[in-house]
């Protein structure tokens, strides 16, 4: 889970998110402090959490090309 968070990370920083502003642009779906607690390594997430953020932040998850 630590490497989908860290790309989580990146991305706020590449759109000039904070948790706060990341939660309002989630509308209420997933608490703030489950974001919170996620992004700071305090606790791992559900793949529900996981997958809203990931939507949120207009991520895409593929596999590696071997």
């Amino acid at each position: 889970m630590t490497m989908i968070r860290d790309i989580i990370i990146k991305r706020m920083k590449e759109l000039d998110l904070n948790t706060n502003q990341l939660s309002e642009k989630l509308k209420g779906k997933i608490p703030r402090q489950t974001i919170y607690d996620f992004l700071s390594g305090r606790n791992d997430a559900r793949s529900e959490v996981v997958s809203e953020l990931i939507k949120a932040l207009d991520l895409e998850l593929k596999p590696k090309k071997t």
